[in-house]
């Protein structure tokens, strides 16, 4: 029987002697994720049937979950010698089973080969006693019917941690997106009940309409809207407080995902050796669900997703993703973040948000980590993209270079980071977002007291919604297809053609004769291309999945008036470079303690 693992101070957790269920399987479930390749490969006639609840195979067929949410990551468990790992499977059905052990590099093993007779109820498999670095999948070949019902990969032996898991939801006027979350968590824990009394929930509701939430084990704090930033914070400080977890879980109200990626996250930190492992859940976009936006990230001038593109439908690519390795400046996203409230000693910078995450993982030393299958699904960044995200974007990578030694930049390579940003922006017709730009880098420059003032953030969300009329989406978005031409790589290329692009300010100074006729037509996810905007009265950018977008055309006027703040606004900063190096370095830490938290919620 599965033992709850109870938390007794007087006892060493390596002391306790016991069996977790460190994996169940995870079914697709069109709700969060269906793309059959990441939960399991097959040859022949077998897959999920979703109406019984079970995976199959036909006889002669085959099932492998060799897949990105069902291989077991063996390789992130810290294992004692006197620990071994067993594997309960319930199936029913003759088939020859196997366990593999794949290892990046290296030969694969093949822990288990034998005939299994399932009878229908759970029998148990001990993989034999040697290194598991590496991951572990089944395979199921049918020698009669097969169907599956549940494969649980089980630790025995002693725990490492005992872990206690709050989880944090940080929501503004998102109810019913909070309700559908709670919903699957309390439908996970009915079924799970062995994790009931190691995880609760806090839903921090900025000033919006969620006053309760249907589960069981979790609770709504009312909270002034200081933004994600502030929210979080709200919520680290409540557990804090608390004394009862060990661990806080940071996780965005948008955010879909596996609540199996609970048990996952807990099952990892219970038998880690390190006490500032942090796991950061890795993101998927919504648009294509097989293919993984990043595993974490890190950052210098800018934010660079690690393992970008990956396409997760292949289990090569799976593995490669599987690599521990060190990366400098890595931080993890706040959609699903799980790290030691023991290792916090910098709390959040008042970014209100955007740029909270990242700041929050560079100033405090966690080891930060990610795992397959433990994975939230967002809307696409780019989708996201706008004025005010340009803004937000642009202050945090400013704080950042102005905060940390290790990031410093210097004067020059500071000017030139954010003239490559701006001309991106001011080349390619989205002039309000290059303005946002400017207003960035002014408010950067009003240092501690602009912070503290505009926690809310509220008067400049009313500014830049006043700013956001061309670059604001539109849906329906209507124009005429026939007078557009899609965009093109190859366009634009060349020495010749790029000097001509940079002496003529990306067609700002050439006269009207020398643009086309038809305008550009952009994908959403390619926002703001310069090269492609050469020689383009307009560009439009759209979605034609959903029908939005939205429609910039040349503007030399503002294109020049923008340039002149720019380089006011910039010259300024570069000016005073020493003295807002040594403001950030000294407020940075006084901003981002407990108390200044205290103080903010209090006033």
């Amino acid at each position: 029987m599965i033992k709850d693992l109870v938390a007794n101070k007087a006892q060493c957790a390596s002391d306790v002697e016991y069996q977790f269920v460190a994996q169940r399987l995870i079914a697709p479930d069109p709700a969060i994720n269906s793309e059959p390749d990441l939960f399991f490969h097959r040859t022949g006639l077998a897959g999920y049937n979703g109406s019984a609840g079970n995976f199959y195979a036909i006889k002669d067929a085959e099932i492998r979950f060799d897949s990105y949410f069902n291989a077991f990551p063996a390789y992130l468990f810290n294992l004692q010698p006197s620990n071994h790992v067993e594997v309960r499977i319930n199936a029913k059905g003759k088939c020859i089973l196997e366990f593999v052990l794949v290892r990046q590099g290296k030969s694969w093993e093949y822990l288990v080969h034998m005939i299994l007779d399932a009878d229908g109820t759970t029998q148990t498999v001990t993989l034999p006693d040697v290194s598991l670095e590496g991951l572990v999948y089944a395979r199921f070949i049918a020698i009669e019917d097969l169907t599956i019902h549940s494969i649980d990969y089980v630790v025995n032996g002693p725990v490492r941690n005992d872990v206690k898991l709050t989880g944090v939801i940080t929501t503004f006027k998102r109810d019913a997106a909070v309700q559908k979350t709670a919903l699957r968590l309390q439908h996970y824990f009915d079924a799970n009940p062995d994790l009931r009394n190691d995880f609760n929930l806090l839903v921090i509701d900025n000033g919006g309409d969620t006053d309760s939430i249907r589960f069981d084990r979790g609770r709504v704090i009312k909270n002034k809207n200081y933004g994600g930033a502030g929210g979080f914070t709200r919520g680290l400080l409540e557990a804090s407080d608390e004394g009862r977890s060990t661990h806080v879980l940071f996780m965005d109200d948008d955010a879909i995902f596996f609540p199996e990626s609970l048990r996952r996250t807990m099952a990892i930190l219970r038998y880690s050796v390190d006490p500032r492992l942090a796991i950061s859940g890795s993101m998927i976009t919504q648009s294509h669900k097989w293919r993984l936006w990043e595993a974490s990230a890190t950052f210098n001038q800018r934010c660079m997703p690690i393992h970008n593109g990956r396409d997760l439908r292949k289990f090569e690519e799976v593995v490669t993703t599987s690599q521990t390795g060190t990366f400098k400046s890595r931080y993890g996203g706040w959609w699903y973040f799980c790290f030691p409230i023991s290792c916090v000693k910098s709390w959040p910078f008042p970014f209100f948000v955007r740029g909270d995450d990242v700041c929050f993982s560079l100033a405090n030393d966690f080891n930060i980590i990610n795992a397959p299958g433990i994975v939230s699904h967002q809307e696409d960044f780019f989708a996201k993209q706008s004025p005010l995200t340009v803004y937000l974007d642009m202050r945090y990578h400013l704080v950042a270079h102005l905060t940390f030694p290790h990031l410093e930049l210097g004067k020059k390579d500071l000017k030139k980071m954010m003239r490559s940003y701006f001309d991106r922006f001011n080349d390619s017709y989205h002039y309000e977002s290059a303005q946002a730009l400017i207003l960035a880098i002014e408010d950067v420059m009003r240092g501690e007291r602009f912070w503290e003032e505009n926690l809310d953030l509220a008067q400049r969300r009313s500014d830049l919604s006043a700013l956001t009329v061309n670059e604001k989406l539109i849906t329906p978005l209507e124009f005429a297809l026939n007078e557009t031409t899609p965009h093109s790589p190859k366009r634009n290329r060349g020495v010749w053609r790029n000097l001509w692009r940079k002496l003529s300010l990306n067609g700002h100074l050439l006269p009207d004769k020398f643009f086309y006729t038809k305008a550009v037509l952009f994908p959403l996810e390619m926002r703001a291309q310069a090269k492609g905007s050469f020689r383009r009265k307009k560009i439009i950018t759209f979605d034609p999945s959903s029908k939005t977008g939205y429609i910039c055309c040349i503007d030399k006027e503002r294109y020049f008036s923008n340039r002149k703040e720019f380089k006011s606004a910039i010259g300024r900063l570069v000016a005073n470079y020493n003295f807002q190096l040594d403001h950030y370095r000294k407020n940075s830490d006084s901003m981002t303690t407990r108390n200044a938290w205290k103080s903010r919620f209090k006033s």
